[in-house]
């Protein structure tokens, strides 16, 4: 396992809570590293995923998708950040939304059920785990004010922002679908922009 990818992991566990060398030395030994292609499904919808990831390669889109099979994009993950299908993790229902990789990726994996036992041995690691799932939800819920509270510009804007980099990267129709918007008023929104 490459050095850079497990201590950018461990880099971005400390951004939350300080991690002894103790406690990493007890979780390094239970990653595994795991490889996506782009368009593979790290989490799809009916699966009963067993782990959390550690995006050290690539971006992944969370999205639902309706009976009609229509797209909506919730969320990116980029390098650096961690992944799990959550909901299906803590209610052990199968899953309801798609992980998947846009483009080539690498993950480091932690199965969800050794994290837990983990808890119990190092508190410090479910304070951890509470900070970051409350970072997430606070951003859930900004984002979901935005989608009725902003235009569809200022809502690329802050897109642009906080995913810097990102729109080279991923497909314009992803970027849109996140915005609530259609491609089209994308591109004319992207050609305002840019024209000014």
């Amino acid at each position: 396992m490459q050095n850079s990818c497990t201590d950018a992991m461990r880099d971005a566990m400390r951004s939350a809570e300080a991690i002894s060398d103790e406690c990493w030395s007890d979780i390094q030994p239970r990653l595994r590293e795991c490889s996506i292609s782009k368009h593979g499904y790290f989490a799809a919808e009916g699966d009963n995923p067993t782990d959390l990831a550690f995006i050290c390669k690539g971006v992944y889109r969370a999205f639902y998708r309706t009976p009609e099979g229509v797209e909506y994009n919730k969320t990116f993950f980029p390098e650096g950040t961690f992944m799990v299908a959550l909901t299906a993790m803590v209610t052990g229902q199968p899953n309801l939304i798609n992980l998947q990789a846009l483009e080539d990726s690498k993950l480091l994996l932690l199965d969800y059920a050794q994290l837990l036992a983990l808890y119990d041995r190092w508190p410090l690691l479910e304070r951890m785990a509470r900070r970051i799932i409350e970072f997430e939800w606070a951003k859930k819920e900004i984002r979901e004010i935005r989608l009725v509270t902003d235009d569809a510009t200022t809502r690329y804007e802050v897109f642009r922002e906080e995913h810097p980099g990102l729109e080279q990267r991923i497909p314009q129709y992803h970027i849109a679908s996140y915005l609530g918007v259609t491609p089209i008023q994308l591109s004319r929104i992207r050609k305002k922009l840019f024209q000014s």
